[in-house]
C-alpha cells in the first residue's frame, strides 16, 4: 500500500474525532461502541459490546478491524490493524503501509492494556490476560498470556463443579 498522509481529509478528521470521543467517554455504556462502529469499526450490535474508557481502536484504518457482540475490551487496551513506517524505514526496506485486518470474536475477554497487533483473530470466548501482547491468532476458548501472547489454557477447563 502507497503510504499517504491523511491528516488533511475529511474522512480522517471525522474518524478522528469520532475516535477521540469514544477514548474518553465512558457513560452511558454502550456510548463508546457507537461512536467505534461510526468511525468504521465493523460492530454488529454497539450495546452488546462493552470499550471501556481509554481503548484505543486503529486510529487510521477503523474499518480493519470486527468485533463481534458481547466482546468486553477492558481500559488500556489497544487494538491495531495496520503498520505504517517512517520514510526513512519505508525506503530501506521497500514496505509501505500495510494493513491486516484483526477480528475479536464473540464473547472474548480483553483483559487491561492488553495489545492486539495487525493480523490477529482471536476465536470466540477467548481471555486475553492483562498486559498481554497478542502477535498470534488464536482459537476458541484459548486463555492468552504473556509478551509475546501464548495459548497457556482453555476457558472451558475453568468450569465450576
Amino acid at each position: 500500500m502507497q503510504r499517504t498522509n491523511y491528516t488533511g481529509s475529511l474522512a480522517f478528521l471525522w474518524k478522528a474525532l469520532l475516535g477521540y470521543a469514544a477514548y474518553y467517554i465512558f457513560f452511558p455504556l454502550w456510548l463508546p461502541s457507537l461512536l467505534n462502529k461510526w468511525r468504521g469499526v465493523k460492530i454488529g450490535n454497539a450495546r452488546k459490546v462493552y470499550i471501556a474508557p481509554n481503548v484505543l481502536i486503529d486510529t487510521i484504518y477503523p474499518e480493519a478491524v470486527t468485533i463481534e457482540d458481547e466482546v468486553y475490551l477492558t481500559r488500556g487496551v489497544k487494538v491495531i490493524a495496520h503498520f505504517n513506517p517512517t520514510n526513512p524505514i519505508a525506503e530501506l526496506t521497500g514496505i509501505n503501509s500495510e494493513v491486516n485486518p484483526v477480528k475479536i470474536g464473540f464473547g472474548t475477554f480483553v483483559g487491561v492494556n492488553a495489545i492486539i497487533l495487525p493480523g490477529v483473530e482471536l476465536g470466540r470466548m477467548c481471555i486475553v490476560g492483562a498486559g498481554a501482547v497478542v502477535t498470534k491468532s488464536a482459537p476458541d476458548y484459548s486463555i492468552l498470556g504473556g509478551n509475546p501472547a501464548t495459548v497457556i489454557g482453555d476457558v472451558r477447563k475453568l468450569k465450576k463443579n
